[in-house]
């Protein structure tokens, strides 16, 4: 885990508890998309990094994005501004969405394997997952052939990693230990 994402936890914790209490998950989402597009945006990328107060970017920030967010969501540009947290906004996203996915019974898994899985390998793990953890399982599936063989499972803050790469890493810190 990186330490953006333990930074963007308690932001999107947050967001998710006021969009939970006012009932407009499904709003809060389109904003933060929206506000992570401009975020990501090559032309936006030298306002965003540090050399305007912080006063200055939000005001900015808040002229660009126009009537697409709320008073809310101003605010939490102003917070962002204030704090030079733009650089973590998609992990801010990231960690939001999973929530909304774990808030409708479901979990997001994001599956890494070295070579593509065929339908049925795929069905096994999600079943096997969902015993698990009881809850209705999503993937993010990549491929990475780095990983030589086998997959890496993470959810949330785990990762299962049955992969030869993660293998020969565990031997070579045990023969050096």
């Amino acid at each position: 885990m990186s330490v953006f994402d333990t930074i963007a936890r308690p932001y999107a914790k947050a967001i998710f508890a006021l969009a939970i209490e006012n009932k407009s998950i499904e709003k809060w989402k389109k904003m933060l998309i929206f506000i992570d597009e401009i975020v990501s945006s090559k032309k936006i990328e030298k306002f965003l990094s540090g050399s305007l107060s912080p006063g200055y970017l939000s005001s900015f920030f808040i002229f660009v994005a126009g009537d697409q967010i709320d008073e809310k969501a101003r605010n939490l540009i102003k917070l962002l501004a204030k704090n030079q947290r733009f650089k973590i906004f998609n992990n801010i996203l990231q960690k939001f969405l999973k929530l909304e996915t774990s808030y409708r019974g479901n979990m997001m898994v994001e599956l890494t394997s070295a070579y593509s899985l065929k339908e049925n390998e795929i069905i096994d793990i999600r079943c096997i997952l969902q015993k698990i953890f009881l809850y209705k399982i999503k993937f993010i599936y990549k491929i990475d052939h780095q990983i030589l063989d086998g997959i890496i499972i993470k959810t949330n803050d785990t990762v299962f990693d049955f992969s030869v790469r993660g293998r020969l890493k565990q031997l070579s810190e045990f023969l050096n230990f």
